[in-house]
């Protein structure tokens, strides 16, 4: 038979495990009640323990010190040891869990668990718990701050919802914490997080692109074991390691870090240690193995300069995409790729399954792909397709144009030339050539009718509602206007004989004076916007009469195999002729309500 043990403890498991050996007994079939407990310290200056008062730590000491090494806490316990029972009633089943430093207590409850809804409940789960502490060698009365918090919701769910069906978590407490270092460390703002790697990142004035971050020291901490934590001094790797060009980035500091930021528009580059902006990137090539995709943004000031002196390797890879403000390429743009840019001037040639999107002045050699710019300066296109402002080509084999004003040098076979204003060809060699004035084909023209032809069809419509406000307005106030000349005879009959005109005659008078200013303001609205709606029609009149301004020029001889088509952009009605011999100009002329092809020889 077991008999109970009253016992002193300073380590309440060493004292079980002891107390199992010398009975023979397994561990398990050992427990114990706390009877009580008393906290001890030593402060930094002490030479004595301290008994404590409370369970506030901060009441006796300070949390300098109880952070310090020199301070000790320790707890001694009056226990009575006896043999383990079940609870008649409580069955709780859980564990505790800490973080690494002891520092946070965390009570995870089993869903096995039986836990009645019974007077006294929340006493036992507590008696459990602080006795699982004693069993984990941690301190208690100390670090409980919100046990009874969390006993209080555990009870309440149970009662709302039934049983756990689940484990269930909660943070019984903490005591001192260690607040960890920070290491000092470089960010790299400029790089971005892409699915496609670019060789370089480009940067606005006033962008954020690096930041070195202080060291900061951590704080010693102290676990619910009575354990000094201690925390190491932070890493100080970086300091000084960034060394800037100060004509193009600029810093500020304050207690957390050193930022630094582009004065100008371009790329972050490091040479000989130096963080810089640059503004001109060369290169031999761009391919995906040893740069992958270039895309800056052209809204950056940077330019790309690729010269490839390799005759068989493209200066622009496969599948390669580019996007920067000006491109110099001498080499070949290879099948696949996509270049965006301001401005660009390629060597040699482009890819017929190229791409080149171009805001301003494209100048290629040799283009066989697909080309959209502002201005286009092509000394050969084989094939290719151009969609420009203007074009400018020296010699055309095959392809297709399209574009306000066009000027080729050389026009030979099977070649498709679209223009909304003119055709300029200095001399034709070829056959199978289609030459056309179709103002809709240009994506400006095609806009400005849609956007007046929209604008038209809203104002006449509302227009149309105002007329008839109007007109309602203006018979409302005309009948109201022969009783209106009555109450006026009443006002200047009450004057001529002294006495004072009825109130209401003088209210409705001028009620009637001021809806007749809003009717005059309302009518001068509704004129300006006829006015504004016939300026609309003139201006789309005007743009369907496009092709009547165009002219096909050529300063050679046409050999009666190449054909030319002006379309109605209105009608879509089409005007074509086959010239042969001496034709220097090409119009379309209306004559009555007819339009005929005019050749001016």
């Amino acid at each position: 038979m077991f008999t109970p043990v009253i016992k002193t403890s300073t380590n309440v498991m060493e004292d079980l495990l002891l107390a199992a050996s010398d009975r023979g007994i397994l561990t398990e079939s050992v427990d114990f009640d706390l009877l009580s407990y008393e906290t001890l310290y030593k402060g930094t200056e002490d030479e004595e323990w301290h008994q404590m008062e409370g369970t506030d730590l901060l009441e006796c000491t300070t949390e300098n010190e109880i952070r310090s090494l020199t301070f000790l806490l320790r707890q001694e316990y009056q226990i009575r040891i006896r043999e383990a029972q079940p609870h008649p009633y409580l069955d709780l089943r859980f564990s505790i869990a800490t973080d690494k430093y002891k520092s946070k207590v965390v009570i995870v409850i089993d869903p096995k668990s039986k836990i009645p809804l019974k007077k006294g409940v929340q006493e036992w789960i507590k008696e459990a718990i602080v006795r699982k502490q004693l069993q984990y060698g941690l301190l208690i009365g100390l670090y409980n701050q919100n046990l009874d918090r969390e006993i209080n919701r555990l009870l309440l769910k149970i009662q709302k919802t039934g049983p756990l069906s689940e484990s269930y978590r909660f943070q019984m407490g903490e005591f001192f914490p260690p607040i960890l270092p920070t290491n000092d460390s470089i960010i790299l703002h400029y790089k971005k997080d892409k699915e496609t790697k670019s060789l370089i990142d480009g940067v606005q004035p006033d962008d954020l692109i690096l930041e070195y971050i202080f060291p900061k020291n951590g704080r010693d901490g102290r676990g619910c074991d009575g354990n000094f934590i201690s925390v190491p001094e932070p890493n100080r790797k970086y300091a000084g390691a960034i060394v800037i060009d100060k004509n193009t980035i600029t810093s500020t500091q304050d207690e957390h870090s050193i930022r630094f930021y582009a004065k100008v528009s371009g790329f972050v580059e490091r040479k000989n240690g130096t963080f810089m902006i640059s503004q001109v990137l060369k290169i031999e090539s761009a391919d995906f193995k040893h740069t992958g995709s270039i895309e800056t943004g052209f809204d950056k000031d940077i330019s790309l300069e690729i010269k490839q002196k390799l005759s068989d390797k493209d200066a622009v890879g496969s599948g390669v995409h580019i996007d920067v403000q000006r491109l110099d390429i001498e080499g070949t743009v290879g099948s696949n790729t996509k270049i965006q840019a301001c401005e660009v001037n390629i060597g040699s040639q482009t890819h017929k399954r190229s791409q080149l999107n171009i805001s301003e002045v494209a100048n290629i050699h040799l283009h066989r792909g697909n080309l959209k710019a502002k201005e286009a300066n092509i000394d050969i296109l084989e094939a290719g397709k151009i969609e420009a402002d203007v074009i400018h080509i020296k010699q055309m084999v095959g392809g297709e144009v399209i574009a306000r004003q066009i000027f080729i040098d050389i026009l030979y076979s099977n070649a498709r030339i679209t223009a909304s204003e003119s055709i300029v060809i200095e001399k034709i060699e070829g056959e199978g050539n289609k030459l056309i004035i179709d103002p809709h084909a240009i994506e400006a023209y095609h806009e400005s009718i849609a956007t007046l032809e929209a604008d038209i069809r809203v104002k006449s419509s509302r227009i149309k509602e105002q007329q008839k406000e109007l007109l309602t307005r203006q018979l409302s106030f005309k009948d109201k206007n022969s009783r209106i000349k009555i109450m006026q005879k009443r006002i200047i009959d009450a004057k001529k004989s002294g006495t004072e005109p009825m109130k209401a005659d003088v209210v409705r008078i001028q009620q009637f004076r001021i809806e007749a200013e809003s009717l005059k303001t309302f009518s001068e609205k509704l004129n300006e916007a006829e006015l504004e709606l016939q300026t609309y029609q003139e201006n789309l009149d005007k743009l369907y009469d496009a092709d009547l301004h165009a002219v096909i020029t050529h300063n050679g001889l046409y050999n009666g195999k190449n054909r030319v088509v002006f379309l109605d952009p209105k009608t879509h009605q089409e005007y074509g002729v086959t010239p042969t011999g001496k034709v220097t100009h090409i119009r379309l002329r209306k004559e009555g309500d007819v339009k005929k092809v005019l050749l001016e020889r």
